[in-house]
């Protein structure tokens, strides 16, 4: 991170489903206890552009990496409880085993073939470092629309470790780990790889406007191009290098048994 990055305020939303819940509706089974979170991308990224050259809507490549932290207790005792949000995970060779879990419907790289879906990782973040890309260098495919769904984004069941995650609360038998109480999520995201930032010169929205390198405009005329397709307004340095993305949902009432009341 640098004082040039660019951060991109992002909604968080999260639902909690207890016991009542679970009891009162069957829109939810008791798999489905815990918090849900899911986070909306910019608009900016959900929508499609012309690209007179391939005669098609392209869609700009979107944030594959994902920081999820959860706090909760008194201020003078906050505890924190991150996980590693995976979202382009190539799932090559079968179950992920202890590396990590994945539920959000397959996703499709259309120039490999490969089937994917999103992983998240239950391990210590400061314990986390960056893997070796599945894909080649510069072949990120993940985009709002996913496998060609509009609604992939949006909707949350689609995307479950793509950008959303179930916080289960570490359930043991039957009983949450975690005492009744008020949870605050805070999601941060990035692209693996700075050269498809949204940003980028070979990539990102810049790449979708001007597909001819030879009508790519000099700097800062071209970056001052992307933020004004992209409706975004900056408020601090013109050279920005790349974007960063976060957002929250704080106040979250957790009660694992009452019935919730708005």
């Amino acid at each position: 991170m640098s004082d040039t990055d660019l951060f991109v305020p992002i909604n968080v939303y999260a639902l909690p489903v207890n016991r009542a819940n679970i009891s009162n509706t069957r829109s939810f089974e008791e798999s489905d206890a815990g918090v849900h979170v899911q986070w909306q991308l910019p608009e900016a990224l959900t929508d499609g552009y012309e690209d007179p050259a391939r005669g098609q809507t392209r869609f700009p490549l979107v944030p594959n990496r994902w920081l999820v932290t959860r706090y909760h207790g008194p201020a003078n005792a906050r505890q924190a409880v991150g996980w590693i949000v995976h979202s382009d995970f190539l799932d090559n060779d079968g179950p992920h085993g202890a590396r990590g879990t994945a539920r959000s419907i397959a996703l499709y790289d259309s120039r490999t073939g490969a089937a994917a879906t999103g992983r998240r990782l239950d391990q210590r973040v400061g314990s986390w470092v960056e893997l070796e890309p599945e894909a080649p260098e510069g072949a990120l495919f993940l985009t709002a629309v996913g496998p060609g769904l509009p609604t992939f984004a949006a909707y949350q069941p689609y995307n479950q470790d793509v950008f959303s995650i179930h916080d289960s609360l570490v359930y043991r038998n039957g009983e949450p780990a975690l005492a009744d109480g008020t949870l605050s999520y805070l999601v941060a995201g990035w692209y693996s790889d700075d050269g498809v930032d949204t940003l980028s010169k070979s990539a990102g929205v810049g790449a979708l406007l001007a597909p001819d390198p030879a009508e790519v405009p000099p700097e800062p005329a071209r970056l001052v191009g992307i933020l004004d397709a992209l409706g975004w307004q900056p408020s601090g340095s013109s050279q920005t290098p790349r974007t960063l993305y976060s957002g929250s949902a704080l106040g979250v009432t957790w009660q694992h048994a009452a019935e919730s009341r708005s």
